[in-house]
């Protein structure tokens, strides 16, 4: 099990890695049709929230003690699966 502080820096990483991921998807997505735009434009919207979302988990994790990091980390888990499975339903839409 990871302790509070690995995995601070691991969602630090990866909130990164997906910040820039998220710039490099708008480009694709606005290079597409009006309609798959708007499509593709509310998903990126949702992905966006849920990105803002852990970033708010981290920063709660960062700011509690050990005694509540695991109750945290969970939200964390879940929302982290969520923003993985929104990059990889929007790179799907893009390739079609």
């Amino acid at each position: 099990m990871a302790s509070r502080e690995e995995y601070i820096d691991k969602l630090e990483k990866q909130l990164r890695e997906w910040n820039t991921q998220i710039d490099e998807l708008q480009k694709r997505v606005n290079e597409e049709s009006q309609d798959l735009k708007a499509k593709l434009d509310e998903r990126m919207d949702e992905l966006r929230e849920k990105r803002s979302r852990l970033r708010s988990k981290l920063d709660k994790i960062k700011d509690s003690g050990d005694d509540v990091f695991e109750d945290i980390k969970a939200d964390s888990e879940k929302l982290w699966k969520d923003v993985k499975k929104g990059f990889s339903e929007i790179r799907e839409i893009v390739k079609e």
